[in-house]
């Protein structure tokens, strides 16, 4: 049996009446999910939800515990994994998901576990990310072994959190660059001002581009996000992106490996959301860098029309990471992280640049690479 994570294996459904009848007459029980009003549901050592709340019913839009006994978080979820190989648990994906592992670590350690956990869920529009915060609670009835599960939603939450994080540390890069460019203005001889305040004024369009972007992102305006594409050279962005990241403290200690810099190619795009794509390239390379090593960075112009940019370093992904590298609100750091590096990488290459994003991981290193197709 090709199993990836946890057992596939489910109660009879003669098992499953005798433990649903079991826990509908324990009157503790009962009361504590009339009490709750988060999605609570109480599942066996399977996995396996016997009864919930009302409010979990409701929101599942299921009649009564009848229609609900059997199934599994990820099933009643509607995780686009749950019907993959043997079902929700057993797929490569499982050995991530936040809400098996507390399940599994609470009924093996018969402790209280809480995670934060993102579910890919199918939706009409399209696949979609929902994040909620998991707590499991180990609960015997009559030599039974149960998890109580409660899932309270915190998708709104952290899309504003992140998205928070994401636009302030954006805003303090450019914020610092602005004014670095203003203390060279006032030191400037007079042959060199006209370079300084053209750079200054670019660095002022992609704070004014950030905040467009994000007030976008963020659902604060009704209006779709207007492209302004410009003809700008090719090194002036791979600049502005290496100088953006001057003063993060995740550059320290480590260098930057640069190829020889491109052709004075021009390129016409919008080049303000392009630098804010390779910060997040550097960024996420330099923040899985160890202290004395380098990341390396290297352009090449295959043909007028397409540009390629990869950025390596020489950590390998771990294999439960990999399928999830590009999920919203996943971090491969143990705290909240931004969860949102990669994400924003893919979502403003493809949404944005018409470009296409992947990587390739090894023992000798992780590669992204980005591929714009300039027409």
């Amino acid at each position: 049996m090709n199993l990836f994570f946890a057992t596939p294996e489910k109660a009879s459904s003669h098992e499953l009446n005798q433990q649903t009848t079991l826990v509908g007459s324990d009157a503790a029980l009962r009361t504590l999910l009339e009490c709750s009003n988060d999605l609570l549901l109480v599942l066996n050592d399977k996995r396996q939800a016997l009864i919930a709340n009302q409010e979990t019913l409701d929101h599942f839009g299921l009649a009564d515990n009848n229609d609900l006994a059997g199934r599994r978080p990820g099933e009643l979820l509607g995780c686009v994994n749950s019907s993959s190989m043997m079902g929700c648990g057993a797929s490569p994906w499982c050995r991530s998901c936040q809400i098996n592992l507390a399940i599994l670590e609470c009924l093996r350690d018969d402790t209280r576990v809480s995670e934060n956990a993102t579910v890919c869920v199918n939706h009409p529009k399209g696949p979609q990310s929902r994040c909620f915060q998991v707590r499991c609670i180990p609960y015997r009835s009559d030599n039974q072994r149960l998890v109580l599960t409660s899932l309270t939603e915190t998708t709104r939450w952290r899309n504003l959190e992140t998205l928070e994080h994401y636009f302030i540390t954006d805003f303090s890069h450019a914020v610092t660059s602005i004014d670095c460019q203003t203390r060279m203005a006032r030191n400037s001889r007079h042959e060199d001002l006209a370079g300084v305040l053209s750079d200054l004024e670019r660095r002022a369009l992609l704070l004014e581009s950030d905040i467009r972007l994000h007030r976008f992102l963020l659902g604060h305006t009704n209006e779709r996000y207007v492209r302004r594409p410009s003809e700008i050279l090719l090194n002036e962005v791979i600049e502005l992106a290496i100088d953006s990241i001057a003063e993060s403290p995740f550059i320290v200690g480590k260098s930057l490996e640069r190829a020889k810099k491109a052709s004075d190619t021009r390129i016409y795009l919008d080049w303000e959301i392009l630098v804010r794509v390779l910060q997040n390239m550097l960024l996420n390379a330099f923040e899985h860098t160890d202290p004395g090593r380098s990341v390396r960075f290297e352009v090449s112009c295959e043909d007028k029309d397409t540009i390629s940019f990869n950025v390596w370093n020489h950590r390998q992904v771990i294999e439960q990471m990999r399928l999830r590298i590009f999920q919203r609100h996943f971090s491969s750091r143990r705290d909240s992280g931004r969860g949102l590096g990669t994400y924003a990488i893919k979502l403003l290459s493809e949404g944005f640049l018409n470009g296409q994003v992947s990587f390739d991981t090894a023992d000798s290193g992780t590669t992204f690479l980005l591929t714009l197709h300039l027409r």
